[in-house]
C-alpha cells in the first residue's frame, strides 16, 4: 500500500461513520421512525404486485419516469421539477460532494439529523452547528450571522426534536441565505405545510422528500428532491448514477403512491396516536413530552434515563436513546407504531419511571 493510499485510510477510518441503530431480538422497535402503523400485509401485497410488473433482466428507464410522473401528481409540482434518489440520504450525499467544493462552509442546526454531519465529515466540509433555542424553535438570526456558509441545511420537521419549524422563519431563511438551502422534509406528511411549492420562485432552494417514512418503504430506498427544473435536471442527467435504484423498488413506490386514500387514513391515525402518546407520556411524573410535527416523540426524563433506556428493553420496548439536548437532560425518542404497540411503551413507561 502507498504511503499516501495508507495515510488517507488512516485519516478516513478516524471519521465517525452514521452509527446503525443497535437490534435486539423479542422487543417492539420503536426507535427507528419506520411506519409500523401501516400493515406488513398492506406493503407486501405492493410488493408482490411490483414483482409481477417487473422484468428484473432489463435497466430501470421506464420505472423512473413513471416514478417521476406519479409524484408530480402527488405533489402538485411539475415532473422536470422532481429527481429521484437511493433514499434521501444519496441525494445528500451526491449534493455534498458535487456542490462542496475545497473550503465549503455548511450551516445547520443543532441537533440535527446526523447523517448531515457525519457526510459533511467524510466530505472535508466545514461545518458550523447554530444550537436550536430552549424551546426548540430555529434561531434564524445566528443561521444567517454564519460566516462564509454556501449551504445551509435543515432538517424540518427536525430529527430529533420532531418539530417542524415556523414557515416565516423558514421563508426568512431562504430569501436571505447566500447560497444553497436544502430543507430535509422526510416527516412532512405528518406535519403542518411542506415548502414544495417554493422550489420555482426560489432557485436555491432544494426540498427533500423519502417513500420511507409515511408510505412504508424504508426498506425500498426511495427519496426524492423537489427543485427549480434547472437543479433538477441538473441532478437527474449529470450528478445521478444512471441507474442508482432497482426497477423493484421504483414500481413499490409508484404502486404505493396508487393507495394515497388507504396511506393517508394511516397518516391521521399516526397523528391521532401521537397525541394521545405525547398525552399520556406528559402525565408520567418527573417526564416532560415535546410536541411533535412528525411520527415520533421526544421526551426528556433527566439523570436516570440510561437507567429507563435499559428497563424499556428488558421489559421488550426498544427506543432510541438520544441523550443531552443542551438543557434538557435525558432524552429519549418514541416512534408512533400501533395503537397496541403505543400501550405496550406506555405500560412499560409508567412501570420504570416509578
Amino acid at each position: 500500500m502507498s504511503k499516501w493510499f495508507r495515510s488517507k485510510v488512516s485519516s478516513l477510518a478516524r471519521i465517525s461513520g452514521y452509527q446503525k441503530p443497535q437490534r435486539y431480538t423479542n422487543v417492539l422497535r420503536m426507535d427507528t421512525n419506520e411506519n409500523l402503523a401501516l400493515p406488513k400485509k398492506f406493503v407486501a401485497r405492493i410488493m408482490m404486485e411490483a414483482s409481477r410488473k417487473t422484468d428484473l433482466r432489463e435497466y430501470p428507464t421506464e420505472q423512473f419516469d413513471e416514478l417521476r410522473g406519479r409524484l408530480s401528481k402527488y405533489l402538485n409540482v411539475p415532473k422536470d421539477c422532481i429527481a429521484v434518489g437511493s433514499g434521501s440520504d444519496q441525494i445528500i450525499d451526491l449534493m455534498l460532494a458535487t456542490f462542496a467544493d475545497d473550503g465549503t462552509t455548511t450551516v445547520t442546526v443543532k441537533p440535527t439529523f446526523t447523517f448531515y454531519k457525519d457526510r459533511c465529515n467524510l466530505h472535508s466540509v466545514k461545518m458550523k452547528e447554530v444550537k436550536l433555542n430552549n424551546d426548540f424553535s430555529l434561531d434564524t438570526k445566528k443561521l444567517l450571522s454564519a460566516r462564509g456558509a454556501k449551504i445551509c441545511y435543515i432538517c424540518s420537521p427536525n430529527n430529533p426534536t420532531g418539530n417542524q419549524f415556523e414557515k416565516q422563519a423558514m421563508l426568512d431563511v431562504i430569501r436571505s441565505f447566500n447560497g444553497l438551502v436544502i430543507v430535509d422534509e422526510a416527516y412532512v406528511e405528518f406535519a403542518r405545510y411542506s415548502l414544495k411549492d417554493l422550489v420555482r420562485k426560489y432557485d436555491n432552494l432544494v426540498v427533500l422528500r423519502t417513500m420511507s417514512k409515511a408510505f412504508g418503504l424504508a426498506g425500498a430506498r426511495v427519496g426524492y428532491m423537489i427543485a427549480n427544473r434547472k437543479t433538477a435536471e441538473l441532478f437527474v442527467n449529470t450528478i445521478q448514477y444512471p441507474y442508482a435504484i432497482s426497477s423493484l423498488s421504483l414500481k413499490t413506490a409508484s404502486i404505493a403512491l396508487s393507495k394515497l386514500n388507504y396511506v393517508r387514513l394511516i397518516i391521521n391515525q399516526v397523528k391521532k396516536e401521537r397525541k394521545r402518546v405525547y398525552d399520556n407520556i406528559s402525565a408520567v411524573d418527573g417526564v416532560t413530552a415535546f410536541r411533535s410535527d412528525a411520527n415520533f416523540v421526544l421526551f426528556e426524563v433527566g439523570s436516570r434515563y440510561k437507567t429507563i433506556y435499559r428497563n424499556l428493553i428488558r421489559r421488550g420496548i426498544l427506543v432510541r436513546d438520544i441523550g443531552n439536548i443542551d438543557s434538557h437532560r435525558g432524552c429519549l425518542r418514541v416512534t408512533i407504531g400501533t395503537k397496541f404497540m403505543n400501550n405496550k411503551f406506555l405500560e412499560a413507561l409508567k412501570v420504570v419511571c416509578k
